[in-house]
Formats: structure tokens, C-alpha cells, sequence
């Protein structure tokens, strides 16, 4: 006797004979009970009720409200008047991280094409050569993302107490300090906001 009949059951099902996914009751159960269920992520865009839902953890109301996966472009994607000035053989070649999907729904039929691939007249499907030579190139993968935003933040945090700290200084400076104190000082409080900026390489003698 067994402590998971479930299992049991399942396992005499799949040695007994071979089941087909499409029809196998096991599946279509569970895959019925996935699509019924909602999301606990609300799309930015979501109306109110949803938005309220997903922050107590609730599953949202509506299927349009439902947080979608994001697309963003590189931060240096070359605008359409750049690409308009080279061939479709050179956007061709620009790097992996350019040839990201975007939908056209312009066009009859409407689709999916490369944000680069394209010349006066011509685009291409997505997706492109390009992105299937290269992959996983196009993308970043979400723990690196979240990665470098988090050290993106703690930059700014460290960069925010700086300032603050220089500001606090330089009160202080103009409040006590003579005149042929001030400057040795206020290079002292340059040097701290360009080292938290990462900028101090660029100071000149």
C-alpha cells in the first residue's frame, strides 16, 4: 500500500500502455487547471482591482491585466534615421544585441520583425539570421539584468550621500574656514564626489 495513490495510479497508467499527452487525462487535467488559474502579477497597465489584488498576493481579475514578459531595446539601439542610411547587409551585421523582435502591425499579414533588419523597401521576419547565429546574445538573461540594476542603485545610493556629505562640507567651509583654507578643502570635496562618481581619472594637473 502505498502513501501517494496518485502516483501509484499514474505510474500503473504510463507501464500499462503508452498515452498520448494531447488525450491523456492526467494532462488535459492539469493543463485545464493552469489555464483557469490567474496570475498574482499585475501588468503596470492594469486597472485598479487587479492592481490591488496582485500587491495582497491575489490572483487579478481580468486576463488583459495580467503582467506580460517585457521587451526593452539596448540602450544604444540606433534610431530608424540611422538605419535608414545603410543597407540591409550592413543593419545586417550590426551587433546581436540590436536584432530584437518587434510587431508590425501595420502590415498585412501583421507580424513579427527585426528591429534592424531592413533597407528602403525590405524587412526581414524575426527572427532574423542574425539573432539565430547568435542566440542568447540578443537578450539578457533576468538575474543579470536584476544584477546590474542592483548595482546600478547602490551606485546612486553611495553617489546621493556624497553630494549630500559635500554639501554639509561646503556649509561648513564657507561658515569657518579662512580664505587660504578653502581651497586645498574644495579640492578635498571635488576629489570625494568624482571618486563616488568614478570620474576621478579625468582630474588634470
Amino acid at each position: 500500500m502505498t502513501d501517494y495513490p496518485e502516483i501509484a495510479a499514474r505510474f500503473a497508467r504510463d507501464t500499462a500502455a503508452p498515452q498520448d499527452p494531447d488525450t491523456d487525462p492526467f494532462w488535459v487535467e492539469n493543463r485545464a487547471k493552469f489555464l483557469a488559474e490567474k496570475s498574482t502579477s499585475a501588468d503596470p497597465n492594469a486597472c485598479g482591482t487587479c492592481r490591488s489584488n496582485a500587491e495582497a498576493d491575489k490572483p487579478v481579475v481580468h486576463d488583459e491585466c495580467q503582467q506580460r514578459a517585457t521587451l526593452l531595446h539596448a540602450p544604444d539601439h540606433p534610431y530608424y534615421e540611422i538605419l535608414a542610411g545603410f543597407s540591409l547587409e550592413e543593419n545586417a551585421a550590426l551587433p546581436a544585441r540590436f536584432h530584437v523582435p518587434f510587431f508590425d502591425d501595420c502590415g498585412v499579414p501583421n507580424s513579427w520583425l527585426c528591429a534592424v533588419c531592413q533597407d528602403e523597401g525590405t524587412v526581414t521576419g524575426w527572427p532574423c539570421a542574425t539573432a539565430t547565429k547568435y542566440g542568447t546574445q540578443v537578450f539578457t538573461p533576468l538575474d543579470k539584468a536584476e544584477t546590474a540594476q542592483g548595482k546600478q542603485a547602490a551606485d546612486l545610493a553611495h553617489l546621493q550621500w556624497a553630494i549630500g556629505k559635500a554639501v554639509a562640507d561646503l556649509r561648513e567651509l564657507q561658515a569657518v574656514e579662512p580664505d587660504h583654507v578653502k581651497a586645498a578643502s574644495l579640492y578635498e570635496i571635488e576629489m570625494g564626489l568624482r571618486i563616488a562618481a568614478g570620474t576621478q581619472d579625468e582630474v588634470t594637473a
